[in-house]
């Protein structure tokens, strides 16, 4: 990751000035930022370390905890021997020791659906906790073992944007979804919505 420039951290400040809505504010509450400015400061940093969110986004819809043993990443060949339209990796950030599986949204309560810009914002916030194209691999291979895992068929599709990847020109994760009545790997367009029936895998305890 690359060092944050000063032009950054003004721009930033510049922005929250001028968007914060000043006038619903008191002169007691602005003036607990300036009284206790090392504290404010730990809190900026981990709103800022959150995707400029209040709260954590994520959202565990299904505590699964499925165990999945330690993944290497793949690598290009190997992705094009999945699908020779893969042209490149943009990025993979998905964890390679032993998980276990949890499912998320990245939805907000009050949110039906969100565009996909603002989706892999929000997941960035987790990008070293998000799975990959090597755990739906293993999981597709390995889902009859897991009951839990084959109840959700069909209700859900489940994305694994630790790796994204070039396909055609368009920015692609793995994704499971329903074929017949297995659990089968494709590729999801970052560009599509994300929706109420979508979810995210990523390791949790």
């Amino acid at each position: 990751m690359g060092t944050i420039s000063v032009e950054q951290r003004f721009a930033v400040l510049a922005k929250l000035g001028e968007n914060v809505d000043w006038n619903s504010l008191t002169r007691e509450q602005v003036q607990v930022g300036i009284t206790d400015s090392e504290r404010a400061g730990r809190e900026a940093t981990e709103f800022i370390r959150n995707g400029f969110c209040l709260n954590d986004i994520f959202r565990i819809i299904e505590t699964l905890s499925i165990p999945i043993p330690a993944l290497s990443r793949p690598n290009l060949e190997e992705l094009q021997e999945f699908s020779s339209l893969v042209h490149y990796v943009k990025r993979d950030t998905s964890p390679t020791e032993a998980v276990v599986l949890n499912i998320a949204t990245v939805l907000r309560s009050d949110e039906d659906q969100i565009n996909g810009r603002e989706y892999e914002t929000r997941i960035n916030t987790k990008s070293k906790l998000i799975l990959g194209y090597q755990h739906a691999i293993w999981l597709a291979e390995h889902q009859g073992e897991f009951p839990e895992l084959m109840k959700l068929l069909g209700k859900s599709n489940i994305d694994f944007p630790g790796l994204v990847v070039d396909v055609t020109g368009d920015l692609r994760v793995p994704c499971l979804s329903k074929l017949n009545e297995r659990w089968s790997l494709r590729w999801e367009s970052l560009c599509s919505d994300f929706g109420q029936s979508a979810r995210v895998a990523f390791s949790g305890k």
